[in-house]
């Protein structure tokens, strides 16, 4: 018995230093402004460091080199290999601009996606087509903008997903309570439909999809498939209706979607 004790003593002794090696802090960094930052989206990159996405109310301040644009902006960072900043970048109009996602491309440069209220002012070149639409910004590999593209339609559209496939070109993914209206051609479902863009690598539409019932869906994640296909995961509140065969198990549920690459379920 005692040594059986002594036994489970020495397990749980290891379980608990491994636990405290296991949780020591390798480094930490505190970036920002004056004001409010928030991170969204950290990637590593090619050359050992990572970069991040997010939103910045701060104007010139902190680790902040350029002005707010409006309300709050996109706000990317690069780090090097040793955790410091190599640039950043204030991305933005009049309004709210918010990265949900930021991805190193193939190209060595960069992909951000978020959502934005605002009309042509500080970087738009582009009106907002509703409430909020999708915003897509690609930049060179120190941060100079490309091309951007706001899409969207007469409701409020909010992007939660990029990714890039294998011809340059990226998917982009969020739920849209709009209808047939601006770049979307398929109708509202229910108050909120997942809503899948398709766009070639300078990023024009290429396809557009939306599914959802007559309750509502929201889209939260994405992945692309080896077979060149997506799958869409977010939550349904929806009983069988529009394009869901399947009835709601409770108030709501997951509700996982796979299309083919040129979006067919």
């Amino acid at each position: 018995m005692k040594k059986r004790n002594y036994f489970k003593l020495m397990v749980m002794c290891l379980l608990f230093a491994t636990n405290v090696f296991a949780q020591e802090i390798e480094w930490q960094k505190t970036i920002g402004g004056s004001d409010l930052e928030m991170l969204s989206s950290i990637k590593e990159t090619s050359d050992g460091g990572v970069i991040c996405g997010g939103g910045s109310m701060s104007g010139i301040s902190g680790d902040k080199t350029e002005a707010c644009r409006g309300l709050m902006d996109f706000w990317i960072v690069k780090l090097d290999s040793n955790n410091n900043i190599e640039w950043e970048k204030t991305l933005g109009g009049s309004g709210w601009d918010i990265i949900s996602e930021i991805q190193h491309t193939s190209d060595g440069g960069y992909i951000c996606l978020g959502y934005t209220d605002s009309n042509i002012s500080g970087d738009k070149t582009e009106n907002c087509l509703g409430s909020h639409d999708y915003w897509v910004v690609k930049l060179s590999n120190i941060g100079n903008i490309e091309w951007q593209n706001t899409i969207g339609g007469s409701g409020l559209d909010i992007a939660c997903n990029i990714a890039q496939v294998s011809d340059g070109g990226f998917v982009l993914s969020g739920h849209s309570s709009s209808g047939i209206s601006g770049d979307k051609t398929s109708p509202s479902w229910g108050s909120d439909d997942f809503w899948i863009v398709r766009i070639d690598s300078l990023g024009q539409i290429l396809w557009d999809k939306t599914i959802g019932g007559n309750y509502g869906e929201l889209l939260f994640s994405m992945v692309l498939t080896p077979d060149g296909g997506i799958v869409c995961g977010g939550s349904s509140g929806s009983d069988i209706s529009g394009t869901k065969t399947v009835a709601c198990l409770g108030l709501f549920d997951f509700y996982i979607v796979k299309l083919d690459e040129q979006g067919n379920i």
